[in-house]
């Protein structure tokens, strides 16, 4: 839903501002997400017409290479973190975010960042620094 958010909120226009045919998206900004996902579709978009069915089939194409990488990153991003906490033996803290963005008005949006997100991440940071395990003075 986020990345369908992403693409009608103007994902195209960013990336074809960057986009050049034949860059390498193995490095810096063109491994983004979202960029090598919408390499194919910058590529033939400039052959078809505006109306055409074939580039909104290719556009929901590109969109689902969008996610299907980002669930590939989100699989090697967890599969990182679990290897911090069995191998390193590191206390890892879970904050979900995904309930702060269901709020249709700024202001609810922005309370519930302020107390479902930052507050527990300021009171875990405050805690890690104050412990004596890292010789840290906080005052």
């Amino acid at each position: 839903m986020r990345i369908d958010q992403v693409v009608n909120a103007g994902l195209m226009d960013k990336v074809r501002q960057i986009f050049i045919p034949d860059a390498d998206y193995t490095k810096g900004i063109g491994r983004s997400i979202g960029v090598p996902g919408m390499d194919r579709y910058l590529r033939k978009e400039i052959n078809i017409d505006e109306d055409d069915e074939s580039k909104k089939m290719l556009l929901q194409s590109s969109t689902a290479n969008i996610k299907c990488n980002t669930r590939l990153l989100i699989c090697h991003q967890l599969d990182k973190i679990q290897r911090l906490i069995n191998e390193k033996m590191w206390l890892v803290h879970h904050i979900i975010a995904t309930g702060v963005f269901k709020g249709d008005r700024k202001e609810v949006v922005d309370k519930a960042w302020r107390n479902t997100i930052l507050q527990p991440f300021l009171d875990i940071v405050k805690r890690f620094l104050k412990s004596d395990d890292h010789n840290i003075i906080i005052e």
